[in-house]
């Protein structure tokens, strides 16, 4: 492979926002490295990939790994020194209901996945982000972190908390091209929401693949975002 083709990375590839996401970059000419959990999903992701004429790297990663998304960063530096996308998709609902019901176990393991994995990805991955000429990285979040929702816990908070530290890692980085947003989908046909909504209506939902096309634009645009919140039910091209 050519090592000066672009290179993407995009967490909860398996399936959904994630695999839809790195399909149409993969399209785009852009070589994917994907992570997930479940190896068999990210083989057909890659699949996908390939049946269409794009490249693709495939890491089956938990995002509780801490270690291996340490490691991530040094073996994506040794074969393309740099990432010119980070695109930050994979999460995990844990049990909605009263907060007090909601186990200490799952609570810190939500936080983990949501949060902290991202800390360790910016720790990781920001010095090769900053090798590439345009670089950009988008943190998949959602409504429920600027909305005080009951019954959503720890997935609330988790997503509040990251927008927050996005937010102060942005505005470190102001002073140069590195573009980091916040992208918002809203609803969209997805496990996650099904296990959220269930019995929803999915007709009245997004389909991962538009969201897809739209986290695409953001990508392909000259906007330099500064830790903006996108939300893409409004979203437009300027």
């Amino acid at each position: 492979m050519n090592n000066n083709k672009n290179i993407a990375l995009i967490t909860g590839a398996g399936s959904g926002i994630g695999a839809e996401t790195a399909i149409v970059l993969a399209k785009h000419d852009y070589h994917t490295i994907i992570t997930g959990k479940s190896l068999s999903s990210l083989e057909k992701t890659e699949k996908t990939i390939v049946d269409n004429g794009g490249s693709c790297t495939l890491i089956k990663l938990d995002m509780n790994d801490f270690i291996g998304i340490d490691k991530l960063g040094l073996e994506i530096f040794k074969r393309w020194k740099k990432l010119d996308i980070l695109i930050s998709n994979a999460a995990i609902l844990g049990t909605l209901g009263p907060i007090h019901h909601q186990s200490n176990d799952e609570f810190i393991e939500v936080l983990n996945v949501n949060l902290v994995s991202n800390h360790r990805l910016i720790r990781s991955l920001e010095p090769l982000l900053k090798n590439s000429d345009k670089p950009k990285a988008c943190f998949l979040s959602s409504t429920v972190a600027n909305e005080v929702r009951p019954f959503w816990g720890a997935y609330a908070v988790s997503k509040a908390s990251l927008q927050h530290m996005v937010k102060i890692w942005s505005m470190e980085n102001k002073n140069n091209n590195l573009s980091i947003s916040i992208i918002n989908p809203g609803k969209t046909n997805t496990k996650m929401r099904k296990q959220a909504m269930p019995g929803e209506n999915s007709n009245n939902l997004q389909k991962p693949k538009e969201v897809a096309e739209k986290i695409k634009d953001i990508i392909f645009s000259n906007k330099i975002y500064k830790g903006e919140v996108i939300d893409l039910i409004r979203f437009k091209l300027d």
